[in-house]
Order: structure tokens, then sequence, then C-alpha cells
């Protein structure tokens, strides 16, 4: 039997056979909305807009949006938890449908029958909805995960009870597809968030037995928290996290911003790293630029009545390591090992010996076309030669890095 001759149940059931095909393909969900938003027209389904809602697991995000309109294409947005508890959402259909646990929400807008108890169905109307229909399938009761699509129709009368019932068996192939997308989303933001994105990317395409890695050039970035301490000793647990989080923006956040990789966090210290890919001096620019911004975000910071400034250390170098996933069978972690991180590590050490909160090694230095001051020879715990140290002369118009004063102490071991 031809498309042109099959009956509409017939075209809606091979649609609903192709949303199940989509399980099995690893595409973006925005494509598929599209994809089937389109057909669903071409079958004269009277829709102009389709939403789909539905819960992440993301450190910054609680919830996902994937809304497409018959004028504007598909657009997909994101969702802090804050966001999901303002008025305008709480007073909306998808909050009183996941409060009150109700899968099933229709109003007409226009006509006898309408009721716009929702403030945001007012808007829906303007816009040339006649029709709204939101149908909710859940996932994972006790997590309160799940799906829901909210569907706005233009057809004069609304919704037929036939067009309902496409909906809700189209709604339920959603899901089904929707919810493998979703799975593997989590599993990607929880990788890249813990791991980093090049880490993460790594392990979901399968390196994840020990010994998996590669030598590999690079700028590294470490830098150190200066009475973490005094401060941990004399914080409130609350009060402590948030310094130690406010920190971690200036600086880890000044890594990845400027395009580099944070591999760990070690205790109040960032080691981070830039790769290189051929110009050693691209990725060193980057690198010094994300140390520069670091003493920028932390001049600029304000502290309150209380605070103290927050102060901190920045080590430069460029070299070779292993980059790798290290560890125990029951506990691996990618990470960088070799004697360039053990360098990085004690030229920060040195920022605290020359009062000065910038350094660079030579290596780096002469990778980048930058005006130098020498800070001089110095020999570094663990490495036989000496090591030539460096800090960037200050750009035109700019104020030099700022400096503190420490005390010199011997150093242990």
């Amino acid at each position: 039997m031809s498309s042109s001759a099959a009956s509409p149940e017939r075209l809606f059931a091979d649609l609903s056979l192709w949303l199940a095909d989509q399980t099995l393909h690893s595409s973006d969900a925005a494509p598929l909305v599209t994809e089937l938003c389109l057909r669903l027209r071409a079958l004269d389904l009277p829709i102009i807009r389709l939403q789909v809602s539905f819960n992440v697991l993301h450190p910054l995000y609680d919830a996902s949006v994937i809304r497409w309109t018959v004028a504007g294409g598909t657009e997909t947005e994101s969702f802090t938890a804050a966001q999901r508890m303002s008025a305008g959402f709480q007073n909306g259909p998808i909050a009183h449908a996941l409060r009150h646990r109700v899968p099933v929400i229709r109003r007409r807008l226009v006509g006898p029958g309408a009721l716009n108890d929702f403030p945001v169905l007012d808007e829906f109307r303007d816009a040339g909805g006649t029709d709204y229909l939101l149908l909710v399938e859940v996932f994972d009761a006790v997590a309160q995960r799940g799906l829901a699509c909210s569907w706005i129709g233009d057809r004069p009368g609304g919704f037929t009870d036939v067009d309902i019932g496409h909906m809700q068996a189209i709604t339920r192939s959603l899901a089904i597809a929707m919810n493998a997308r979703i799975e593997r989303t989590i599993a990607r933001n929880v990788a890249i968030a813990y791991l980093g994105p090049e880490a993460g990317n790594a392990v979901l395409k399968g390196s994840i037995r020990r010994g998996d890695g590669e030598k590999i050039g690079v700028a590294l970035w470490y830098s150190d928290l200066r009475r973490s301490t005094r401060l941990y000793n004399n914080l409130a647990v609350e009060d402590f996290l948030q310094v130690i989080n406010r920190y971690f923006e200036m600086t880890a956040g000044a890594v990845f911003d400027a395009g580099g990789e944070v591999v760990q966090f070690v205790g109040d210290a960032v080691l981070g790293y830039f790769r290189v890919d051929g110009d050693p001096s691209i990725a060193c620019t980057k690198a010094l630029g994300a140390a520069e911004e670091a003493r920028r975000r932390a001049a600029a910071f304000a502290p309150g009545p209380g605070e103290e400034p927050l102060e901190f250390g920045i080590s430069l170098h460029l070299g070779q390591v292993i980059y790798g996933n290290l560890g125990v069978p029951e506990r691996l972690q990618f990470s960088l090992i070799g004697s360039a991180v053990v360098e990085v590590v004690r030229v920060q050490d040195m920022t605290k010996r020359l009062n000065c909160n910038l350094l660079a090694t030579g290596t780096f230095a002469s990778a980048v076309a930058r005006k130098w001051k020498s800070m001089g020879e110095h020999e570094l715990r663990g490495f036989d030669q000496t090591r030539h140290l460096f800090t960037p002369e200050p750009v035109a118009g700019e104020p030099a890095a700022p400096t503190t004063e420490f005390a010199t102490v011997p150093q242990a071991g």
C-alpha cells in the first residue's frame, strides 16, 4: 500500500516505529524533535509548538528544554535550580503537573470552553494557539526523573480526540527515544564535570583500562592558595568552602576560559595544562593569558567585612608529560605525571620565597613573545641543576602583577 493511500492510523503507527528506531541511534535530541515536528505537520496534526522538558544531572543546570515552533524552528535551553523555583515557572502548568503528579493537563485557549488559569497560557493564545496539551511521562518515580511534552495547536476547534490519542502515543514513543539520549547526556555531563572535557570524552570513548595513555607536550599551569591552613582553622565549614570555590573560579575558571584543561585539584592547588599541538607558543600564550586573567580576577575581588584578600601563587612551565589512566583497578584517574609536573610544583613554591605571585621557567618564557623580568637562577628541591626563573613584565597601561610579602622559611626535606 502506498503512503498516499495509507490510513492516518497507519501513518502515525509508522511514525511511532520511526521513533522507536531512533532509540538505537546516538544523534542529538534537538534534531530528533525537529524532524518529529516536521513529520507531524506533514500528517496534518495542527501543532505550532512542541516543548520537551526533562531533568538533567549537571553541576550548573537542573533541567533542559527543547522547544520547536513553526515560526522559529528549534532552540535548546538549560535552567538552573533557582530558575525552576522562579514564580514564572512555579505558577505554570508543568510545575503544577509535577507538584501534584498529574500526567495530563489540557486547556482550551479560545472559545466558550477556554480556561486560562495559568498566566503563560495567555502568551500561547496571543501567539495564535487555540489548544494546549501537557503530557508527562515518568522514567523514575523515586528519582523524579521524566519527560514533559507540551503541545500547542492552532486549529479553530482545538485538538480532536483522535489528535490527542496520536499525541499520547507519540509522546510515549518520544519518551523512550529521549530516555536513551538523556542517559547519554547525563553520563557525559558527569564524566566532564569530574574528569574534565578531554579525560571525560576519552573515558566515554573507551579509554578506561589502567595504562591507557600517551606522552604529550604541554604548557603546565599550577596555582596554590595562600594561608589556606589559617582559613581552614578560622572559618566555619560553609564559609571555608565558599572561599575555596571562589578561589577555584579565579584560577581553574581562567584556565577553562582560555581553552585549557584542569586535570587535578590537589587540596587547594590547581594543576592545569594546555596541550601543545604544533607551535608551543600557542599553548604557552594561552597559559600565560589564563595566569594573568586569574591575577585580574583576584585584584577585582572585594573582600566583605571580616574577609581577607585571596592570594595565590602561579607557576608556568613547558615540557613533556605522560597523560594517562593511573591508579588501581578499583579506582582510576586520568592524570599527568613526569618530572615536568614536579618542576612546575617546585617553581610555584618559589613564588613565596621570591615575593612574586607569577613565575615561569626559562623554557616557558622563551616560547612566548613577551618581555620577561629575570628572577635569577635558583635551586629547586629534587633537581640537580638550577633553573632560571622569570616573571612577565607588565603590558603598557596595565599594572604590574601584585606581589605579597612572605617570610622566607627553610624547605623541609
